[in-house]
């Protein structure tokens, strides 16, 4: 059990670990390529490695397909679309160390959405702990001073999108669960999110083109796009089944908490950046706000009747 346990707690880390690098070298790509262009040749090449794999399992479950065709619409423009393109966008104004403090957040955007859609509530602890882990992504955010966040011509930009792509994903996620999709190949099902997710992020390159002098990967920055299109887009995703089926959803979104501390090592490894003392505060106050809201809600779900 304790093993099981280990290896799930693992295979999650390597996920976030791929999830923190891809704001990493988005960082760096988007110095030279437009975001939604990075979007565009990402899930472009993502779906090229899934599609071999993929397609003959959406074909063999094509009748489920049809039955769930707008829904399953819906959720590609929510997760592949929307929340990816949006991370990116937004690490044109702010950085990656901020981005990992917000994702970290994503389990109790989760937990919010889900109650909003008739999924069980919050308890008081963990609206407290969930107001530390808030607290400590603001302390990452604006460096210890709030105000900052509103000060300059572009300040806040960033963090709106980040809100907006954590409030997408979030939507995935709790809508995702009332689909009836037990019985379905998840290759297939990741295939599917990812082609038709790359076909509508068509119109956003379409607005790259027409206003940048840059939309097509040149040079070096095809290694950019390998990277981003295969670790964290399949190793990652299959890293957090493998790790959610060996151990638990709970353990899997534990290991959420290490998304801002990757990203600032990261951050300071190949960006160079510098991580005040008070952001490492802030992401210490992350981790602890978020383990310890999903520790008291494992306790909750326990025992619930």
């Amino acid at each position: 059990m304790r093993q099981s346990v280990l290896i799930a707690a693992a295979l999650a880390a390597v996920a976030n670990l791929f999830w923190a690098a891809n704001a990493i070298v988005g960082k760096a790509a988007i110095a030279s390529l437009p975001a939604f262009t990075l979007s565009q040749f990402r899930w472009s090449l993502a779906f090229v490695f899934l599609a071999p794999f993929g397609i003959p399992r959406i074909l063999r479950q094509r009748l489920w397909y049809r039955q769930n065709l707008l829904a399953l619409i819906a959720l590609s423009v929510l997760s592949v679309t929307f929340y990816n393109t949006l991370q990116y966008w937004s690490l044109e104004y702010t950085e990656p160390v901020k981005v990992g403090a917000m994702l970290a957040l994503m389990p109790l955007s989760i937990s919010i959405v889900s109650s909003v859609f008739g999924g069980r509530r919050q308890t008081l602890m963990e609206w407290v702990m969930s107001a530390v882990a808030v607290t400590g992504a603001m302390t990452v955010v604006t460096d210890g001073h709030p105000l900052q966040v509103f000060s300059g011509q572009s300040a806040g930009v960033g963090e709106v999108l980040m809100v907006l792509a954590i409030t997408s994903w979030a939507l995935y996620s709790v809508l995702l669960k009332k689909m009836p999709h037990q019985a379905v190949d998840m290759i297939g099902l990741l295939t599917f999110f990812v082609g038709i997710g790359t076909l509508l992020i068509l119109p956003f390159w379409v607005f790259d083109i027409v206003t940048e002098p840059v939309f097509v990967p040149s040079g070096t920055l095809w290694w950019s796009v390998l990277f981003v299109a295969v670790f964290p887009s399949i190793v990652s995703f299959m890293c957090w089944n493998a790790a959610v089926k060996i151990g638990d959803a709970t353990i899997a979104g534990l290991m959420v908490t290490s998304a801002p501390l990757f990203n600032a090592l990261l951050s300071i490894i190949f960006l160079h950046a510098s991580i005040s003392l008070a952001q490492w505060i802030g992401i210490a106050v992350v981790i602890v706000g978020v383990a310890g809201a999903l520790l008291i809600s494992r306790r909750t779900a326990a025992v619930s009747p």
